[in-house]
């Protein structure tokens, strides 16, 4: 269905690194949650009203406060598209954040509200009785208003996964939210009519207990939320997506012997500002290695609009002495500690006993000073300058 509506919608639907088509997913998962938000709500309001049930009556605002959230994700995508200004020279996407923000904290605010409203059920219980015919007619809309609830969910995690989207992951979660809420009613409306046919009275209110169950449930999710949809604001890793596209890039240049210290500065999914370190033979003429670089570039901003700068680290073919330790400790790291790496390696000769100057690359859990095995690895032989960094994707 998910691919369908794609299909029907939005043009050129795979190329889901291109801003344009990611937009329209987004605007396209947005939409269909306004319109299949506000049926449930109005069907759910209805049957409340004629019922006089608090729970489905509540169970209905929520919903039309989720028609609510997907038109502040709506209104995010739409933003996001704006070009850069004045204030904002690096563009406006991080609005979707701000918009998953938004959601996450109307979550949290319905939680609270259905803790309070269930609650007070409890407290203020009395037993109340259900028509057959209005029983069923509950039912029926409850069960149709789970299917698409169900349905929706699916619609904001597939989407979500195919453009990388917090605030529909977070509609996701919400929707998922919903579909429980409602199921509990559904099971809590059942279980009071058995029990209303068979002439037993239990001294609480079932539905008020569900409630307040399921809205603690509400307001973990919300919490987990806020804290997940701060990430991207504080500062994380790159999508590997484009990350891996751009090495793909770079590989197709024989002239690039190989690469490290890829890092971005990201301004949304898909804004980002990059630079990475190319190593070439330090025999390379200048200017042909700056017209590669310049095609790499080019490339990568035109395919994906990244922002590529490329620093050119030379590296000394002909050094055979420097090769051979290169290779020694690739070898003893690969064997013992395959999670590190080595790059700008490189031979000071002072004298008798030479200097070996590199990076070593370690996992941020990582926190084991391996000096003293590398020296004892050469038999002291070489002193080592190493300098210690993590990776930033």
């Amino acid at each position: 269905m998910v691919n369908l509506l794609r299909r029907l919608f939005i043009k050129d639907y795979d190329n889901v690194l291109n801003k344009d088509v990611r937009l329209a997913h987004g605007i396209l998962a947005s939409s269909l949650g306004i319109f299949s938000n506000f049926l449930v709500f109005l069907s759910k309001l209805i049957i409340g009203i004629i019922s006089f049930s608090i729970s489905i009556i509540s169970d209905a605002i929520n919903n039309l406060s989720d028609m609510a959230t997907s038109i502040v994700s709506l209104i995010g995508f739409r933003l996001s598209k704006k070009k850069p200004d004045k204030e904002h020279p690096f563009g406006h996407e991080r609005i979707e954040y701000l918009s998953g923000l938004i959601v996450s904290m109307i979550i949290i605010i319905i939680g609270i509200v259905l803790l309070i409203t269930s609650i007070y059920k409890m407290v203020k219980y009395e037993p109340e009785e259900i028509s057959t015919v209005m029983f069923i007619i509950n039912i029926a809309i409850l069960s149709c208003a789970i299917l698409i609830k169900f349905w929706q969910a699916i619609v904001y995690l597939k989407i979500s996964k195919l453009i990388s989207s917090i605030s529909l992951k977070a509609n996701f979660k919400d929707s998922l939210n919903d579909t429980i809420t409602t199921f509990a009613i559904l099971i809590s409306l059942i279980v009071s009519y058995i029990l209303q046919i068979n002439n037993v009275i239990i001294p609480f209110s079932l539905d008020g207990l569900l409630g307040s169950l399921v809205s603690v449930l509400i307001i973990y999710t919300g919490i987990s939320l806020l804290k997940e949809e701060s990430n991207p604001l504080i500062g994380t890793s790159f999508n590997k997506i484009y990350i891996d596209e751009v090495i793909e890039e770079v590989k197709k240049h024989k002239e690039i012997l190989n690469f490290h210290d890829i890092m971005c500065h990201t301004y949304g999914e898909t804004k980002c500002y990059m630079t990475i370190h190319l190593e070439v033979d330090k025999n390379s003429k200048l200017a042909e290695i700056h017209e590669i670089v310049d095609e790499i570039e080019y490339n990568i901003k035109k395919k994906y609009d990244i922002e590529l700068t490329c620093h050119l680290d030379p590296v000394d073919l002909d050094d055979e002495e420097l090769k051979d330790i290169k290779q020694k400790i690739n070898e003893y790291l690969k064997e013992k500690y395959p999670s590190l790496s080595i790059h700008d390696i490189r031979l000071v000769r002072r004298g008798n006993k030479h200097l070996v100057v590199f990076e070593l690359v370690t996992p941020y859990e990582f926190n084991k000073n391996i000096n003293e095995e590398i020296n004892t690895l050469f038999e002291n032989k070489y002193e080592f300058e190493i300098s210690v960094e993590h990776p930033y994707y």
